[in-house]
């Protein structure tokens, strides 16, 4: 598995995937350093558009590489399809644990600079959280690139993340939706909204008590999706 990952590293060397894991946190730092957001229109601006759409990305640049050589580089490799392609969700991972440090640590400088509105443990806190409750995507983006293409993937991924957004306190058949998960955290932990404004004082969504449980339960998607899609691609490659 080290192997994989490792050669998953080397592929990626003379690509935009590694520069794109640096350029967007920065560039969600500096929209909301340029538009007077501060440190909470900074995460708004992350955890809505640019984390989702960046890890759709690089997800569906792990499988267009292969794609490109027709999958001889998996056919060829001297492993089970299925560990290939786990091999493949883990570096992916790895890249948005990269992202979400870079973002977390530029966050921080922005507080020293500027005026600081989200404390360090809230920060650190909330970059966990995201990193746990967007694993999710990677296995869904890496099937609807192989399924389809990367357009579809990223498209399917940020629509699905801006509806998470929309009904993060909704009481329909929504809430039960891993894409409204990481917004829903959001305001018990940061103490902001999805559209940027301070949650109210009392309100129900400062309830911190499904932190745990949500998260645990983004966590279980994630290897629900991982074992679904590692079957069916190690299946795909036989056939």
């Amino acid at each position: 598995m080290i192997d994989i990952i490792k050669a998953e590293f080397q592929k990626s060397k003379r690509t935009s995937t590694n520069k794109f894991i640096v350029i967007t946190p920065l560039i969600a730092l500096l929209l909301s350093f340029s538009w007077g957001g501060g440190q909470n229109g900074a995460y708004n601006w992350w955890y809505t558009m640019f984390l989702p759409g960046m890890l759709a990305i690089i997800s569906a640049q792990v499988i267009t590489r292969e794609r490109d050589l027709s999958y001889k580089g998996v056919l060829l490799y001297p492993q089970d399809k299925g560990i290939i392609w786990l091999g493949k969700i883990l570096y992916v991972s790895i890249l948005l644990l990269l992202a979400s440090l870079i973002f977390m640590v530029g966050v921080y400088g922005f507080g020293l600079v500027s005026e600081s509105t989200i404390p360090l443990k809230a920060n650190i806190l909330a970059s966990i959280i995201l990193t746990l409750t967007f694993l999710f995507n990677i296995p869904i983006s890496m099937f609807l690139t192989v399924q389809f293409n990367m357009f579809v993937s990223v498209l399917f991924n940020i629509a699905m993340t801006i509806i998470g957004v929309v009904s993060f306190d909704t009481n329909s058949i929504l809430k039960f939706s891993p894409y409204r998960i990481s917004s829903a955290l959001m305001a018990p932990v940061l103490h902001i909204l999805p559209n940027g404004l301070p949650v109210p004082e009392n309100s129900p969504f400062l309830n911190g008590d499904m932190i745990i449980k949500d998260t645990i339960t983004a966590i279980i998607y994630f290897i629900i999706l991982t074992l679904l899609t590692t079957i069916w691609f190690r299946k795909k490659e036989v056939d």
